[in-house]
């Protein structure tokens, strides 16, 4: 009977620590899934503001992301724990976006702020919905021009521009391309015809050229059409090469879904584009610009905003072209 005991004792302690070992490694790799903790690298369009772009670093030679998805996406991912890093670039080397959206697209980079959908560039990541931003594309043309802008007909009798350095969705490119406007390489250029008389409009995100009409004092002499041509929904992606994929997906839809997070995107949309005008203002205009040129009252950006909650998808199919321009 004793030697029985003996033999029963020994199968219990075997089984506890076994059963130990077992409740350990679970605990362990909880922890592990809970606290998703793989760093992430967040990239962004190159020229994509106030949505993604690059900034002047403290060290030299460097460039840094700054987005208006950035501050809010980086607290969804510290509730998480999550470890991640924005990506820098050399000041002489920066890759094109596509290059970077490729790159996401096969795991060297994890997050690409600033995507669209149904779009070439950008097959192959995850879309995370959903959207709670969208880049209202809008007609810029000089106050004296904007009386003359009414329907797609008169569109198609003006001469039109699209600056190449700003990104379209497929679907609004090639609209835009029924136009026959004339594409050119920078939104400098196009604001230089537009004041010549080379031109009578621009097509152009409204943050966009707000921002970067103010780097050269333009801001305040352009006029912008009273409704967009479009509100295209702008997106945070994932490369589906992430590890623990489906976990930052479903935690990232569940931040996006707050509206919290669509107004804290939106505030920060409000404050790059404020503080860009302030840091720019009283910068001289080109001498392309007639000393009788008129200043014109510019949109007030948070209206853009506000009457549209979360944009799912591309609303503007539904709609023929001359209907969206009615009322411009």
């Amino acid at each position: 009977m004793k030697k029985t005991g003996i033999i029963w004792i020994f199968f219990v302690v075997l089984f506890v620590n076994m059963a130990t070992i077992a409740l350990a490694q679970h605990n362990t790799m909880v922890k592990k899934i809970d606290y998703m903790n793989d760093k992430l690298t967040i990239v962004g369009m190159n020229d994509f503001m106030p949505f993604s772009d690059y900034v002047e670093g403290k060290a030299y030679g460097s460039r840094i992301l700054r987005s208006a998805f950035l501050n809010p996406l980086v607290n969804t991912l510290k509730s998480h724990s999550v470890i991640w890093e924005p990506a820098h670039f050399n000041s002489f080397n920066n890759p094109k976006y596509d290059q970077l959206a490729f790159k996401t697209r096969f795991g060297e980079y994890n997050i690409f702020l600033g995507a669209y959908a149904h779009t070439k560039k950008f097959v192959g990541l995850e879309l995370i919905y959903p959207a709670v931003v969208s880049n209202p594309i809008h007609i810029i043309s000089l106050p004296e021009n904007s009386e003359k802008i009414k329907n797609m007909d008169t569109l198609k009798n003006l001469r039109g521009l699209v600056v190449d350095a700003e990104a379209y969705d497929d679907f609004s490119a090639r609209k835009i391309e029924e136009l026959n406007v004339t594409h050119v390489a920078t939104s400098y250029e196009a604001y230089e015809k537009l004041f010549t008389e080379q031109a009578d409009y621009i097509i152009g995100g409204l943050y966009y050229n707000r921002m970067m009409s103010s780097r050269y004092g333009l801001d305040p002499f352009l006029s912008y059409s009273k409704q967009p041509l479009f509100k295209i929904p702008v997106f945070v992606a994932l490369s589906k090469s992430t590890p623990k994929f489906s976990l930052y997906k479903k935690a990232l839809e569940k931040a996006f879904s707050d509206p919290n997070f669509g107004n804290e995107v939106k505030a920060e949309i409000l404050r790059m584009v404020e503080d860009e005008l302030t840091q720019n203002s009283g910068i001289v205009p080109p001498s392309f610009v007639r000393k009788d040129e008129e200043k014109v009252e510019v949109p007030i950006i948070e209206d853009q905003q506000k009457p549209h909650g979360h944009v799912i998808e591309q609303k503007i199919e539904t709609k023929s072209f001359d209907e969206v321009l009615e009322g411009i």
